[in-house]
């Protein structure tokens, strides 16, 4: 016997979209703003700022389309409906960012070679302005970061804040020294910024597409719970994944004793992985202990021990 359970109180994302739409149009106004002003001051660290934000508005467009596409329903080729595009969404972000990073230091070799003159004031004044735009836009975003596609723009936000931060205190440094190489030198210290925010997003997103445990989830922990359940003798080919970045899905065979309602077994069990490990869509098999399951080559270990 085998049970499905799922939750239906999810939230489809609709403040999300509309945190997005709000971010996207703040960030979209300050980049052509900051573009501006870093091609009038020459600085490669206010334009690496500046095609920052640009990743940050392409970022924004995309999970907004994203969270647009994983609206629609379930249907026969999609069984689990559209969700993993915000996934996809996400993966395209973090590369986004890298090939971001390349432009920038390829940039910023030439620089260091030979570095131009570049204008302070005008330095100081559009990051400013870029920063506040960033802090803005990052905190219509904030309460919606549970959703990995809304936290990949985020943190490509919050890394842009850090970067307008350093774009400051180079305008800053240049208004009272004549340390010119400061200018790419920070260009890379941004780069390195846009780098660290990227590794987790890229790591969240593959995991998920590779069906990969969820990070806040223990299989053995899982196991063990199950196994311990009243009237359940063993467990096995227990699997957990992620349907998207909030929602888990688990599949596993449980061994009911002789005797033992296998429907309360069943309900028991879907209850608790919902409330303990926030699984919302669980398959489970009941079998009893004189079942004899069959040989599933995926189910043993190269040794040919079977896994628990």
């Amino acid at each position: 016997m085998s049970g499905h359970g799922h939750g239906h109180d999810h939230d489809h994302g609709g403040h999300g979209r509309r945190a997005l739409a709000i971010a996207l149009l703040i960030n979209t106004v300050f980049f052509v703003f900051e573009l501006a002003g870093a091609l009038y001051a020459g600085s490669l660290a206010l334009l690496a700022d500046a095609i920052h934000m640009l990743t940050d508005s392409a970022s924004l467009g995309l999970a907004l389309l994203a969270a647009w596409v994983a609206t629609r329903p379930a249907d026969e080729k999609r069984t689990y409906g559209y969700q993993r595009t915000e996934v996809l969404a996400a993966l395209a972000n973090g590369l986004l960012l890298v090939v971001t990073v390349g432009y920038i230091l390829y940039e910023a070799v030439g620089r260091f070679r030979d570095p131009p003159a570049v204008q302070p004031e005008v330095i100081v004044v559009v990051g400013l302005v870029g920063l506040a735009a960033n802090l803005a836009a990052a905190y219509v975003l904030m309460g919606d970061r549970d959703n990995l596609n809304v936290r990949g723009a985020f943190l490509h936000l919050i890394a842009d804040a850090g970067s307008s931060v350093a774009t400051v205190l180079v305008g800053v440094a240049l208004l009272y020294t004549d340390y010119l190489i400061l200018d790419p030198l920070f260009a890379v210290l941004i780069s390195a910024v846009i780098l660290y925010s990227t590794r987790g997003l890229l790591g969240d997103s593959l995991n998920i597409l590779l069906q990969g445990t969820p990070g806040d989830v223990d299989v053995g922990e899982v196991r063990s719970f199950l196994a311990d359940l009243d009237g359940v003798e063993d467990v096995h080919d227990v699997h957990v994944w992620a349907l998207s970045s909030n929602r888990y899905a688990l599949s596993a065979h449980l061994v009911v004793r002789e005797g033992v309602d296998s429907d309360a077994v069943l309900e028991r069990s879907r209850s608790a992985l919902h409330d303990r490990f926030g699984v919302d869509h669980a398959t489970i098999q009941t079998e009893s202990p004189a079942y004899e399951h069959p040989v599933e080559p995926d189910c043993y270990d190269a040794d040919g021990v079977r896994q628990r």
